[in-house]
């Protein structure tokens, strides 16, 4: 370990104690993670980028002298005109014109000069706490950045990837985690927004509003925001030029939400996630593709055993591995399933089983409160956004008694031609609502399955209601 390493970890807790502040307390002002903090702070980790660097120092808000000192502890030389540049920059009255074209020619590929080094937005909300396995998703997401920024990557594009999945899997659980784990790579900082594609709440977010927050976010006020929408966007693009920063852009709709949030120069990387598969940004902007899929029985255990702990899950390993069979290794079953045994905690996890075991109240237990926090209320987000003929298919796969069923017997259950099926089938697949487990082969989740049935009973009963009323 070397000498420099020692000296950052002792300067850095130092700094820290000193001004106040927890590990928890610095990650959150820094947009570091609590895991990179306590790495230096052990001296566990190796020569650390210039970026986390300076995300310390301001989250510490060291002065020049300070900083230098601190920039000197992990053998860094301190920027000479970084306090110049910031002054000249903070007092600059320049600011682009309304309109994308002279946003762009006026500052001839530059950030303008009021925004850079002024803001560092660090917008990424707080991560899942008790976030168990994915070391594939990570070390995907960790590969794409990477590749950006080899050789082979060089003069590529903004990096995109579209991180898909069904209900309840965990996107944004993954992208959140592997966005704190490697913020600092990204120091020029992070932005985040809600799209709100699949939300009981109300119409999707516009592109128009999230771009006002961002625009806010770096540091514009408003009264230089201009009025034009498609120069916001212009402005926006231009702030980005020569940053490095990273973009999430959680649970979209579709591409329309998003296109005009991507930024047109290399060095930033966009996380999108969405229920949907977005393949026209697979298609035209290179976006790298990732689904995220169910847990592992081993991850499911694991997750049970943070959240309740590691005797009470061995004690009853059986009963265990029942709540993980009927939450079908899916994450938000999983959690409110814990839920419900942390507030009961005399009763039995066999108990838990039971009641899930129980087909007709199993999305009744799966339920720890209204919309994010109820699997049924979650599952009815995507289901309400199929097509007529989807949602009809959909209704009629929960009756189906088979595991999978192939185009052929789709057709015949839905009474479709074989053409008509297969564009269905496809777009319930785009949903991710059904997996096509092998070519021409489709699967329901079983809790999806279980829903499916609840709706083709009440669409049943409703169509019943409404015969014999006539």
């Amino acid at each position: 370990m070397g000498e420099d390493s020692r000296e950052l970890s002792v300067e850095l807790r130092a700094r820290r104690q000193t001004a106040g502040l927890s590990q928890e307390e610095l990650a959150e002002r820094s947009g570091l993670s609590v895991r990179t903090i306590g790495n230096l702070e052990r001296s566990g980790a190796r020569r650390p980028h210039r970026g986390t660097l300076d995300m310390l120092a301001d989250a510490l808000e060291l002065d020049d002298v300070a900083r230098a000192e601190f920039l000197a502890a992990a053998g860094h030389r301190p920027r000479s005109d970084r306090g110049a540049v910031r002054a000249r920059e903070a007092s600059s009255p320049e600011w682009p014109a309304a309109t994308q074209a002279t946003a762009n020619s006026a500052f001839q590929g530059h950030p303008p000069p009021a925004a850079a080094g002024v803001a560092v937005p660090r917008e990424l909300p707080a991560g899942v706490q008790h976030f168990t396995g994915r070391d594939t998703e990570m070390g995907f997401l960790t590969a794409v950045l990477e590749k950006s920024e080899s050789a082979d990557g060089a003069g590529r594009m903004v990096v995109i990837s579209a991180i898909g999945g069904m209900a309840g899997v965990g996107k944004t659980a993954v992208a959140l985690h592997w966005a704190h784990e490697q913020a600092s790579r990204f120091p020029d900082g992070q932005l985040y927004a809600n799209l709100r594609g699949f939300d009981p709440t109300g119409a999707p977010s516009s592109a128009a509003t999230v771009v006002r927050s961002f625009l806010e976010a770096l540091g514009v006020s408003l009264a230089r925001i201009p009025i034009d929408v498609e120069a916001q966007f212009g402005l926006y693009r231009s702030m980005l030029v020569g940053k490095r920063m990273l973009i999430v852009l959680d649970n979209a709709s579709d591409v329309s939400q998003l296109r005009s949030l991507i930024p047109g120069s290399s060095g930033c990387m966009v996380l999108v996630t969405s229920r949907s598969q977005l393949t026209e940004l697979i298609a035209l902007d290179g976006a790298a593709s990732l689904t995220v899929g169910l847990l592992t029985v081993e991850e499911a255990r694991e997750l049970l055993a943070r959240r309740l702990g590691t005797g009470r899950i061995a004690r009853e390993r059986e009963a265990t591995d029942r709540v993980i069979a009927w939450c079908g290794r899916l994450p938000l079953a999983l959690n409110i399933a814990a839920a419900h045994a942390l507030t009961r905690p005399a009763m039995l996890l066999s108990q838990l089983a039971d009641e899930l075991g129980d087909a007709r109240r199993r999305l009744d237990v799966l339920s720890a409160g209204p919309d994010g926090a109820d699997v049924r209320a979650v599952f009815s987000w995507s289901y309400h956004k199929l097509s007529v003929p989807a949602a009809r298919l959909f209704r009629l796969l929960g009756l189906h008694p088979g595991p999978d069923i192939s185009l052929a017997a789709a057709a015949r259950l839905a009474g479709l031609g074989s053409d008509e099926t297969r564009r269905v089938l496809s777009e319930m697949t785009a949903a991710h609502v059904i997996t096509e487990r092998a070519p021409g082969r489709y699967v329901l989740h079983d809790l999806l399955r279980t829903y499916a049935a609840e709706q083709a009973a009440a669409t049943k009963a409703r169509t019943s209601c409404g015969t014999a009323s006539g």
